[in-house]
């Protein structure tokens, strides 16, 4: 558990650094072509993107190390459905699985330590993407231009594997607790 921290901890800001590195050579000199919204839509200079991002890095780091090393599935569930038992992870009642999307959950340790889990992830997976997505671009890459002429517009390519790779880390970890709860009442029988 401990090498899989580092490990994508080390590639979460390996990729987080690719990505101002990629990013920086476009808009150091010039950033009015940046899509960042801190920058786009309230003003924040270089300065205020590099500490926004170390915030934010640093937070989606605490949660995935409270994950990692904290965090204890001790949820015993009646549930037959991966929906109600997702319900009871993060509400302690069935048929709640929709409100997971857009209300605090009462088991705020489990929002934590399962957004540490997807976060690190899709962050590692955005920026990657955009680090891609800005070499091919400054390099002016022919196979990418070619792409970029049948898409219109890359970047909802981009947003749509990020928003994909959310649903599928996500998933993957409530169907491996899910199963992890079901084996141990089984062996408990």
């Amino acid at each position: 558990m401990k090498l899989k921290f580092f490990l994508l901890t080390f590639l979460l800001v390996f990729a987080r650094g690719c990505d101002f590195y990629s990013t920086s050579l476009w808009f150091f000199d010039n950033p009015t072509g940046e899509t960042n919204p801190l920058y786009r839509y309230f003003g924040i200079g270089w300065t205020g993107l590099i500490v926004a991002n170390i915030i934010v890095v640093g937070l989606i780091i605490y949660a995935f190390y409270f994950y990692s090393f904290k965090y204890k599935m001790t949820r015993q569930s009646s549930s037959n459905k991966l929906t109600d038992f997702v319900s009871e992870l993060y509400f302690n009642e069935k048929g709640r699985f929709l409100d997971v999307f857009y209300k605090t959950p009462k088991n705020k340790k489990t929002l934590l330590a399962h957004t540490g889990y997807v976060s690190v992830r899709v962050v590692i997976i955005a920026s990657f993407l955009a680090t891609f997505h800005n070499f091919c671009q400054f390099y002016n890459v022919s196979f990418y231009n070619t792409f970029r002429e049948i898409v219109g517009r890359p970047l909802y390519v981009i947003y749509g594997l990020i928003l994909s790779s959310f649903f599928y880390y996500i998933y993957q970890l409530w169907n491996r607790e899910y199963r992890l709860t079901i084996d141990n009442i089984e062996s408990e029988k």
